[in-house]
């Protein structure tokens, strides 16, 4: 490791694929270091990067998306490698780890599509038959949000360690994540990102409350990371509805997942908090009343 641990360490590219593919398990930041938008700090064993990079490359386009990226990456990702070899040392001020797999954030009741076991480190890996699943369900090439509630579901209902709570709590739990992030956490951002004095406390009490709400829920964390997918590409130019509900291309869910590339021109487009909220929140309703009726329980 660096003595520095924020200073941007050069990777061939055999080394950044490893790291890609085996530690940062997200299609947006796996995406982002392959392609060298967000620089890796530390080490290749236990890489960091900074969270103002990240929440740069989220509000890129004019939008305010990398204002909650933040948020991730500071309440989910704010451990890395220690003596004992897990994730629990902290990191330092303004930097998260890329080690997802084993982290606070992995979670029971995932897609697989790029991670094994959550609580395993360097267990990631692309599966490309769970990958099949989700664009298996697409229309002419487009996969609209109540099927990619209908994957969570899935994904749910193949793991007996999954935690989901009951259709109404669900349904209550979207309603706190619409008034948290409108307004609470529109607030508390505004501090977070000032000079106010209570600052810092101001971002503990945010993670904690994300934090609270998107973990103790797999059902919730996983539509809240889908969610994030929704935000992303939400404003690309030629984005189209299926049946009326917003749709996620399999080209761009192949370039993705598969390939670990973003979208052509995706720093020119808005990309929003208020988005994530919206499709979030709908895919918290979509996914639980799926796997409800699985169950079923009506």
């Amino acid at each position: 490791m660096s003595d520095d641990p924020g200073k941007p360490v050069a990777l061939d590219v055999a080394a950044r694929a490893a790291l890609v593919d085996r530690k940062a398990t997200c299609p947006f930041i796996g995406s982002a270091v392959t392609e060298g938008a967000l620089a890796v700090r530390s080490s290749a064993r236990d890489p960091l990067a900074s969270v103002e990079d990240v929440r740069r490359l989220g509000n890129s386009g004019g939008g305010d998306l990398g204002d909650l990226l933040v948020l991730f990456a500071s309440g989910n990702h704010s451990l890395m490698r220690g003596e004992s070899g897990r994730l629990d040392r902290p990191v330092a001020p303004g930097l998260f780890s890329l080690d997802f797999p084993g982290s606070q954030g992995a979670h029971p009741g995932h897609s697989g599509i790029l991670q094994g076991d959550p609580e395993k480190l360097d267990s990631g890996r692309f599966s490309a038959a769970d990958f099949a699943r989700l664009v298996n369900r697409a229309k002419d090439g487009w996969v609209k949000r109540s099927d990619v509630g209908g994957f969570i579901a899935e994904n749910l209902l193949r793991d007996p360690s999954s935690k989901v709570f009951g259709i109404q709590a669900a349904e209550l739990l979207a309603g706190d994540l619409v008034e948290f992030v409108e307004s609470t956490g529109s607030a508390l951002i505004k501090r977070i990102f000032g000079s106010d004095e209570d600052a810092g406390r101001a971002h503990r009490e945010l993670k904690e409350k994300l934090t609270k709400l998107l973990g103790e829920n797999n059902l919730v964390g996983s539509a809240g990371e889908f969610g994030l997918l929704f935000a992303f590409l939400a404003n690309k130019p030629g984005a189209r509805r299926v049946d009326g509900e917003p749709a996620l291309a399999v080209d761009d869910l192949r370039s993705m997942f598969v390939h670990k590339r973003l979208p052509e021109g995706w720093e020119r487009w808005r990309k929003s908090r208020a988005d994530w909220v919206k499709n979030t929140t709908a895919l918290i309703v979509s996914a639980s009343r799926d796997y409800h009726r699985s169950k079923g329980v009506s």
